[in-house]
C-alpha cells in the first residue's frame, strides 16, 4: 500500500490497517523521501552496542517501550509492541509484532517511529493535536491525559475536520507553518469512549483495537497540509477554574515543552526546531486552563467563540 501521513510518503509491502484511507498523494516537499516499510515475524538485526536514549516505563517500572540508537539507525521496542528499526535517514522500517501481535506493531508504528522518521527528514513534530476549522490548522497541545483527542472530537461535531489526533508534523514553508495530516485513527480514554456512547456521539464505530488504556479507531481526516494559525495549550488542573480561562502564552519554552521528540538533539535540529518555535510565537498561543468540570464539549464550545472573536 502506498500512503502520505505526517508529510512522508510511504511505500509499505504489507496492507496496514492503522493508515487505511489516507489515500495515495504524493507530500508537496522538496526534500521529501520515500519511506518503505518492511514487516515480517522474524525480528531484524541489531547490534549489541547500541545507547538507549529513550526509556518509558509504567508505574510499576515495567518497560512500555524504549529506543535505541547505533549505526544502524534506531530501534524502537517494548513487549506489547514488537520491535521496529528505522533508518538513520528516515528512508526505511523494519519491524516484527510482539505480544500485541500485528495490531500492537502498528500502534507504536503510528505513534513513535512515524514521527520520529519524519523529525529525520526535516519536519518538525510536536505532541498535538490538531482540527482545520475555516481552511486553518488549529493546534491543540498538553500532556497525555488532558484530553487532546476528546476536545478535537468535540470541536469536530462542531463542524470543524480532524487533522490530527496525538502528533502533529509541522514545517516551515517560506513565512508560513504548514500541518500535515497524521494518521486516520483516534486514541480515545476508555472512559471517555464510554462516556460519548452513552450521549449517542458515535465517532467511534470503527474500532480497531482496544487496550486496557484506550480503543483505536478509524477518522476521516482533512486533506492537507494547511497553514497553522492557531496553537491552544491545554493546562487541565485539579483546582482549576469552573469555566476555561484563556491567556497569551508569552514564555517560549512552553512551546519547546510540545515538541514531541528532543531525543535528535544534532545542532541541525535544534536550529530547525527554534525556528519553528519563533515562527509559532509570532501566532497566536493561549494556555487554556480548566478544572476537571469541565467536560471536552464546553471546552471546545469556549475555544470555538474564542477563535471567533
Amino acid at each position: 500500500m502506498s500512503a502520505t501521513v505526517f508529510g512522508l510518503d510511504l511505500d509499505s509491502g504489507t496492507q496496514l490497517p492503522f493508515l487505511e484511507g489516507v489515500g495515495d498523494r504524493v507530500a508537496e516537499r522538496t526534500t521529501g523521501r520515500p519511506l518503505r516499510i518492511v514487516y515480517s515475524e522474524q525480528p531484524p538485526p541489531w547490534p549489541d552496542e547500541a545507547q538507549l536514549i529513550s526509556d518509558e516505563r509504567g508505574p510499576d517500572g515495567e518497560v512500555i517501550f524504549q529506543i535505541e540508537a547505533g549505526e544502524a539507525g534506531y530501534r524502537f521496542h517494548g513487549p506489547a509492541y514488537g520491535c521496529s528499526v528505522l533508518a538513520a535517514d528516515g528512508t526505511e522500517v523494519r519491524g516484527a509484532p510482539g505480544e500485541g501481535g500485528f495490531e500492537g506493531w502498528q500502534r507504536l508504528l503510528v505513534a513513535q517511529v512515524l514521527p520520529f522518521a519524519a523529525a529525520l527528514q526535516g519536519l518538525e513534530v510536536l505532541h498535538a493535536g490538531a482540527v482545520v476549522i475555516g481552511g486553518v490548522g488549529v493546534a491543540l497541545s498538553g500532556p497525555s491525559g488532558s484530553g487532546k483527542t476528546s476536545l478535537a472530537l468535540a470541536l469536530e461535531r462542531r463542524g470543524a475536520e480532524l487533522l490530527a489526533d496525538d502528533v502533529l508534523a509541522i514545517e516551515r514553508s517560506g513565512e508560513r507553518l504548514l500541518a500535515h495530516p497524521g494518521a486516520p485513527i483516534s486514541g480515545i480514554d476508555l472512559a471517555e469512549a464510554e462516556r460519548l456512547g452513552a450521549q449517542g456521539k458515535g465517532e467511534h464505530a470503527g474500532v480497531l483495537a482496544v487496550n486496557a488504556r484506550e480503543q483505536v479507531a478509524r477518522a476521516a481526516l482533512a486533506p492537507g497540509p494547511v497553514p497553522l494559525g492557531a496553537l491552544f495549550l491545554l493546562d487541565r488542573r485539579g483546582q482549576g477554574p469552573a469555566g476555561p480561562e484563556f491567556e497569551a502564552e508569552e514564555d517560549p519554552r512552553q512551546l519547546l515543552a510540545a515538541t514531541f521528540n528532543l531525543v535528535l538533539a544534532s545542532p541541525e535540529r535544534l536550529a530547525g526546531l527554534l525556528d519553528v518555535c519563533a515562527s509559532l510565537a509570532a501566532r497566536r498561543v493561549e494556555r487554556v486552563s480548566f478544572g476537571p468540570a469541565t467536560d471536552s464539549d464546553e471546552l471546545a464550545a469556549a475555544i470555538w467563540a474564542r477563535l471567533s472573536e
